[in-house]
């Protein structure tokens, strides 16, 4: 049975605005808040949310379970959002994070094939190249041309991050090709498991130097509620009802709208400048990115 056409494209409108949302929400929460702060809070209401729907299975998990959504918790989400809303509390406009973390599907072409003892071709190292240039261009652009200077190293947490989430993509395939059921058990349970983890993470960080505290700023609850409601749960439910309707190369062609829809969002909201090197960095990148895609399926890009 075939979807409704207008249903799949509202469907597929909704995904790329609440995966993109977290870029946003970061930005919005971090003003007034640092980053293991806000983050903190999001993940113990994400997680307080979720119990209740999945304490009556707790009891039946095995402890491999629960290591490998541990392992995908630290890294897919503590090390990928710290790095990224640090460098966004630090003062890099949302919508140029979001264009440098759209280097992780290239990353993890290319780093997938060396995981599987090939020699990457030519082709995915010249996409991963290109990929690079562009990013350098977004970065440079904006280094020379914006009114703020920032540091340079704001530039390297977003790429940090895009290489943690491709670590956590190719270890999340290895347990596949190992046959274990950890990646198949529902939606609910594995982003509870790695919610919680990322929560213990967090406070193990955070408490000891006294980065959290409850938030004074009504601004910083609106982020927390935004980032659960749009950039966890409604993120996560449309990526898992689009996967039922359409190839998951399909929806990770999707995952591409984002840095452009986060620019365009920033730029309304915040009122960030966009450089004429920014839209000629993501050309480059597109250009990379479809030129690794003959190649591989790099599987779906940023978290957020």
């Amino acid at each position: 049975m075939l979807a409704n056409p207008l249903y799949l494209l509202l469907l597929q409108v909704v995904f790329v605005l609440s995966w993109s949302s977290g870029f946003i929400g970061a930005r919005l929460g971090t003003e007034d808040a640092g980053a293991i702060n806000l983050l903190f809070w999001r993940f113990l209401l994400v997680s307080l949310c979720l119990l209740p729907l999945v304490w009556h299975r707790l009891r039946a998990l095995s402890w491999a379970q629960v290591r490998y959504n541990a392992m995908i918790g630290f890294l897919a989400q503590f090390a990928y959002l710290v790095s990224v809303y640090i460098a966004i509390r630090g003062g890099l406009p949302a919508g140029i994070a979001a264009i440098i973390c759209a280097l992780q599907p290239l990353i993890t072409a290319t780093m997938n094939s060396r995981g599987r003892h090939e020699r990457s071709s030519v082709q995915e190292w010249l996409g991963l190249a290109v990929g690079f240039a562009g990013v350098s261009v977004v970065i440079l652009g904006e280094y020379r041309f914006s009114a703020q200077r920032l540091n340079l190293g704001l530039y390297a947490l977003p790429l940090i991050a895009a290489f943690t989430l491709s670590i956590a993509t190719l270890y999340q395939r290895r347990q596949s090709l190992l046959a274990t059921d950890h990646s198949k058990e529902g939606l609910l349970m594995p982003l509870f498991l790695q919610s919680a983890a990322t929560l213990i993470l967090l406070a193990a960080t955070g408490l000891p130097l006294g980065l959290i505290e409850v938030p004074r700023s009504s601004q910083v609850w609106v982020s927390v509620a935004w980032l659960t409601m749009f950039s966890t749960f409604i993120a996560y439910l449309s990526l898992w009802i689009l996967l039922k309707w359409i190839s998951a190369t399909r929806v990770s062609a999707l995952v591409y709208l984002e840095p452009p829809v986060t620019l365009i969002w920033a730029t309304m909201m915040f009122g960030d400048v966009i450089q004429w090197t920014t839209y000629l960095g993501i050309g480059v990148i597109a250009a990379g990115t479809l030129f690794t895609r003959r190649r591989a399926k790099p599987g779906l890009a940023c978290t957020n």
